[in-house]
């Protein structure tokens, strides 16, 4: 008896806010992290000094983005709340994400510095299928206190361009790769 080939499965899991709500959770140990309504930025050394590495909600509102320099932010925002991104405590949390999320398949990998991408091709079924998989994947990083995104497509660059820029989270087939991904920013092409 010959089997057709399956549709390859590849879920893409994008941690939006993985720095953030790491140091959240580091720091509520030792003291009590600043309110929602304070403006939060964690920086990284950059040429020119330190630059932001990454916001909370309340800077972004404030119109503080990524990469701009902390003096400049701290310049306009004088209450703003500054700590040093931990990118070496990132990278170990992302390596055990990596082998802890084995658990939904034997095939993980680290994506970027903040995703994992996961080959599930023929294992959803013990998950109760493809939307059971991905909501089972959201909940068991939210008790670990990460908001993920995810995506389920038959190729790495369709999954990830859906995990970052799609609301929801999408489930796709080859037939209906074109579809989903048309109306979708040109920057989920991940081009320079």
């Amino acid at each position: 008896m010959t089997q057709t080939p399956r549709e390859p499965q590849i879920v893409s899991i994008w941690f939006p806010a993985l720095t953030l709500e790491r140091w959240i959770r580091v720091i509520s140990q030792y003291r009590t992290a600043p309110g929602v309504d304070v403006p939060v930025v964690l920086s990284r050394d950059g040429s020119h000094g330190p630059v932001i590495h990454c916001v909370n909600q309340t800077a972004q509102s404030r119109g503080i983005t990524v990469g701009n320099r902390v003096v400049d932010a701290q310049a306009i925002h004088p209450d703003l709340h500054i700590e040093a991104a931990d990118l070496d405590g990132d990278q170990a949390l992302m390596q055990r994400l990596v082998h802890w999320a084995r658990r939904w398949c034997p095939w993980t990998a680290q994506d970027g510095q903040d995703g994992l991408l996961l080959d599930v091709t023929g294992v959803a079924h013990l998950f109760g299928g493809e939307a059971a998989l991905l909501r089972d994947i959201v909940q068991r990083f939210a008790m670990q206190g990460l908001t993920a995104k995810v995506a389920l497509a038959p190729t790495r660059g369709a999954a990830q361009a859906l995990a970052r820029y799609s609301a929801g989270h999408p489930i796709c087939t080859a037939k209906d790769v074109g579809v989903q991904l048309a109306p979708l920013l040109v920057a989920a092409l991940r081009l320079d």
